[in-house]
């Protein structure tokens, strides 16, 4: 079985810029200008023979944020260029709101990886 954190963190850290698992940046640190974080959403068993798993499906969400808006606006593609060649299929994204806190732009997309045990 495949280690899909290892798998989606080293497609993230092609882009360049730093990658944290969501929700591990502390209210007091100080964030980087551009950033990447990831979020294991599910990951269900699809099929099994013989009462055991042959397969998995993952479904991980990936955010960009930039306090770059021009980043924001090509994060689809950005993201497209390193977790597709990964062997990841896109599942959809969406702008994310912009943060008056940190002053960061943002975008999230949903990407599925499919593993045979």
């Amino acid at each position: 079985m495949i280690n899909i954190y290892a798998v989606t963190v080293d497609a993230l850290k092609s882009l360049g810029y730093p990658v944290r698992e969501q929700g591990t940046y502390a209210p007091t640190d100080t964030l980087p200008e551009t950033f990447a974080t990831y979020q294991i959403i599910d990951s269900p068993n699809n099929s099994a023979a013989d009462n055991l798993p042959t397969s998995q499906t993952t479904r991980v969400q990936v955010n960009l944020y930039s306090r770059d808006p021009e980043i924001k606006q090509v994060a689809d593609d950005l993201l497209k260029s390193v977790m597709i060649p990964a062997g990841f299929l896109r599942a959809g994204g969406r702008d994310l709101p912009f943060s008056l806190q940190t002053g960061h732009y943002g975008y999230t997309c949903d990407y599925r990886f499919y593993d045979s045990i």
